[in-house]
């Protein structure tokens, strides 16, 4: 297998990793509670921009790859921050599947 080169030093963004742990009240609706698991260093690159219909209004999104080390505890819909910045993680992927780097493909979340 061919070993993908990824320059780990392009990893200039300080990342907060965040999981949603929602809070239930009485009536049974819920409050999102995002909640820091980790912090990382990693590259995001813009790849594709758009707008997507719901209930007759456009809403913008921007669709980004993020590329940071390697970790097993990073999920879909986990979200990345990166100070008022939130993407959603959408896929994961393992470039050349030596678990040295991953590369996330999210979303912005614009609001």
């Amino acid at each position: 297998m061919n070993l993908q080169f990824i320059d780990a030093g392009q990893f200039k963004t300080f990342l907060s990793l965040q999981e949603n742990r929602p809070l239930f009240d009485d009536s049974g609706s819920y409050q999102e509670q995002w909640t820091e698991i980790a912090t990382l260093w990693g590259r995001i690159e813009p790849k594709k921009t758009g707008s997507q219909s719901f209930a007759l209004q456009a809403i913008p999104h921007v669709t980004h790859r993020i590329i940071t080390r390697y970790r097993s505890d990073i999920a879909v819909s986990m979200r990345l921050t990166q100070e008022t910045r939130h993407f959603m993680v959408l896929g994961l992927h393992d470039p050349d599947e030596s678990q040295r780097y991953l590369i996330c493909s999210v979303r912005e979340e614009i609001r």
